[in-house]
């Protein structure tokens, strides 16, 4: 018996430590548990594990008396929880001797992360205030070695829960999708290849296609943008890493969101090591503020919510949706109606990915579901709204580097039939240009009476006397 396990007896006599996990989620039909109480999952010599169910205030209680080199304890993380969104990242130094600054890949985990789990911000206007928007929001722990990049991502402050671990699992995958497209579909001086499309939804098919280029993309594809803020190609480049076999994969371990999954607690160790998991002084949380242990302890559990009243996202078929039966105001609230979603929702592939439950209480009414192809600017129960919209969606999420968005939508003043869709985010298509501008914006105009568009650049060096229209099929 470990130390831990001796002392859990000790702390609490009363508390069952199981051999089966299945044993242990089985308690979760038994009156006396509570909703977040902590399934923990505690390493043996010999690499087997044991199972207990905590409070949070015994768990804290146990970490008090338990000394860091003997907490070989995991969360065990039930497929029925909400779940917090979580990455673990992680790479052999000595298999990626090139990789010469080793804060660039997880840097950009981080702003790919933030990015599609947050409405957009277009007062965030520099890298500086981007990153510390970021490090406000998510939880770095390093366990990091001379021979392993380590770090586990938490999102600690969410805007967005997840309803269970395999829905959190399949919007990492399509994140992933988008990723490796974007790097794919960009052209450049130094990078311009052709893929064949059914390559397109197998990720390790387009790793591979990639592989050779990998350095090239990394060396010099820094100026070339994506949609999602401060990360180019070339950061992009960095998730990808060679494992032990020198196969390139990503540095994104996609197993942990399986069923039956445990993931290290903060403060802990492997059993026979001596490298805890702890906070990164690289990424530092919330680095104005100090935090005590217990509350760090508390804010990166992956299933332990302090404040339950967050909007939740689940599969609803291949798509995902909104729940906010939690929130008292659904008007005030409607800024969780995050944009990105949309977008994630184009990379997801019913194919590849196993469909979850999706828990969904069936007291659950169609008033308590926001879908995300509503815009909180948009009057979509007019009908021409309505009618154009996903069309206009679709031209401006169409380029993975410049992902754009409706912000909002009006009617020409003296033409009725002209509907006027101005766009955000980093679509900026030109059609003077025959390219996308830095920084000036767009509007697409739909003739609703002639069935046709166009679209007008903002820019004020651009001549827009002579609009080109073009039928909508």
């Amino acid at each position: 018996m470990t130390s831990v396990q001796s002392l859990i007896k000790r702390l609490f006599p009363h508390k069952i430590i199981t051999h089966r996990l299945s044993d242990l989620h089985n308690q979760l039909l038994q009156p006396n548990i509570d909703k977040n109480d902590i399934f923990l999952s505690i390493e043996k010599e010999n690499k087997s594990r044991q199972f207990c169910c905590l409070s949070i205030e015994e768990l804290l209680r146990l970490f008090k008396c338990c000394p860091t080199t003997e907490r070989t304890l995991y969360e065990s993380i039930s497929i029925n929880k909400p779940v917090r969104t979580y990455i673990d990242f992680e790479y052999l130094i000595d298999k990626n001797l090139k990789i010469q600054n080793h804060y660039i890949g997880p840097m950009c985990c981080l702003k790919v992360l933030y990015y599609f789990l947050n409405a957009p911000d277009d007062t965030i206007n520099t890298v500086e205030s981007y990153t510390e928007n970021i490090l406000k929001q998510f939880l770095v722990l390093e366990a990091s070695t001379t021979e392993k990049i380590s770090y586990h991502f938490i999102n600690v402050n969410p805007s967005i829960l997840f309803e269970s671990i395999s829905s959190l699992g399949i919007f990492i995958r399509a994140i992933i999708r988008f990723l490796l497209l974007a790097i794919v579909q960009h052209k450049c001086a130094m990078f311009n290849m052709d893929i064949p499309i059914e390559q397109f939804n197998n990720a390790s098919n387009l790793i591979n296609q990639l592989a050779p280029f990998i350095h090239t993309l990394r060396n010099h594809c820094r100026q070339c943008n994506t949609s999602i803020p401060y990360a180019s190609i070339a950061d992009i480049a960095y998730l990808l890493v060679q494992n032990r076999g020198n196969e390139w994969t990503l540095a994104i371990d996609t197993n942990v969101y399986s069923k039956n999954q445990q993931f290290r607690l903060f403060n802990c160790v492997k059993y026979g090591k001596n490298n805890p998991l702890v906070p990164s002084t690289t990424f530092p949380f919330h680095y104005q503020l100090e935090y005590s242990s217990h509350n760090l302890l508390k804010k990166s559990l992956i299933t332990f919510m302090e404040d339950d009243h967050i909007p939740k996202v689940y599969l609803n078929g291949d798509k995902f949706d909104i729940n906010l039966s939690s929130i008292s105001n659904r008007i005030t609230t409607f800024s969780y109606n995050l944009i990105n979603i949309n977008l994630t929702n184009q990379h997801i592939i019913p194919l590849t990915f196993s469909k979850p439950s999706t828990n969904v209480s069936k007291s659950r009414t169609p008033q308590n579901l926001i879908h995300f192809n509503k815009i909180n600017h948009l009057n979509s129960s007019v009908k021409d709204i309505q009618l154009f919209l996903n069309f206009v969606e679709n031209i401006v999420t169409s380029e993975p580097s410049y992902q754009g968005y409706v912000h909002t939508c009006v009617r020409g003043i003296y033409n009725k039939d002209l509907l006027f869709f101005n766009i955000a985010g980093n679509y900026r298509y030109c059609p003077k240009k025959k390219g996308h501008h830095k920084r000036n914006t767009v509007a697409i105009m739909i003739n609703t009476k002639n069935y046709t568009y166009c679209i007008r650049c903002k820019d004020i060096e651009c001549n827009n006397a002579v609009l080109s229209w073009k039928k909508i099929n």
